[in-house]
């Protein structure tokens, strides 16, 4: 949620956390003559949304790589398909159901984004069969100098294995710590739908209505957001921007003195959203600020 070049992808602004919003508006309540929403602080939305697109683009990447890894017999992964992990070290395994992704000191992917350190990846079964699941955690790893750290663990809850691959996700500890060394905390329980293609170019990722997440945000302000309709992400559309962000659906963002809702519009792929806030509305374009 920022004027911010969506990473990738995320591909690359992670199902941009609405989570974004909610910053720039609790800043708001700190003053008691209201501000038109934005120039309450631009600054708060890029920081969330940026956020919220790591861990979005940390989803896409591990189930990415589960795929490359199912059909490989152990050690190390020599062709990897996803361009963000071409220069990482992914080794697979197969006895501990375990897959490291290595991206060392310094690892450029895609739009410049710069990765390093490890996520490491615990799985029991394999991602498309239901009930099977995974979790998710990291050492000393970062995006373009923020610092990420969590437990994420994804479930598979589709119906079959005919049905849309549909995943159930919590974050636990989640946070990210900036290079000034400002933070944000975030928690999130989320279904996630993967709509695919024959292209799969084409496919597409669907945050359900009701997933919700909760945190800090960068100012200490708390705040709860709430998926209203569900969130669009587009692959076809992650290629250009440095940071994903939905391109269709609603979120209420929710702190102590504000009540706002979120539309990131009809599915055309730009960073423009809408920030409705009582009987204001703004519309913003956002843009990577690292």
């Amino acid at each position: 949620m920022e004027k911010l070049n969506f990473l990738y992808s995320l591909t690359n602004k992670v199902f941009l956390g609405l989570g974004i919003a909610a910053l720039v508006f609790s800043t708001a309540c700190n003053n008691d003559v209201e501000q038109p929403v934005a120039e309450i602080d631009d600054a708060t939305y890029e920081a969330e949304s940026i956020a919220q697109s790591d861990f979005e683009d940390i989803d896409d990447i591990t189930s990415n790589i589960m795929g490359i890894a199912e059909g490989n017999t152990g050690g190390r992964i020599a062709n990897v398909e996803d361009d963000r992990c071409r220069c990482a070290e992914v080794t697979h395994d197969k006895e501990n159901n375990t897959i490291t992704i290595d991206f060392g000191d310094g690892c450029k992917g895609p739009n410049g984004v710069v990765r390093s350190g490890i996520i490491f990846i615990t799985y029991h079964g394999r991602r498309f069969v239901p009930g099977s699941y995974w979790t998710v955690t990291f050492r000393n790893y970062y995006v373009n100098r923020r610092h990420i750290e969590g437990l994420r663990t994804v479930t598979n809850v589709s119906e079959s294995l005919e049905a849309m691959p549909t995943f159930h996700i919590v974050l636990e500890d989640g946070k990210i710590t900036w290079p000034d060394e400002t933070f944000a905390t975030r928690r999130v329980d989320k279904t996630r739908v993967w709509v695919r293609a024959m292209n799969p170019l084409m496919d597409e990722f669907h945050i359900l209505t009701g997933s919700v997440s909760s945190g800090v945000n960068r100012k200490s302000v708390a705040f709860k957001t709430e998926v209203l309709t569900d969130l669009i992400y587009k692959r076809n559309c992650r290629n250009d921007k440095r940071v994903r962000i939905p391109v269709e659906g609603t979120k209420r963002i929710v702190t102590r003195k504000r009540n706002c809702v979120i539309d990131f519009g009809d599915g055309e792929c730009d960073a423009d959203f809408e920030v409705m806030c009582a009987d204001q509305t703004d519309t913003l374009e956002l843009t990577d600020a690292s």
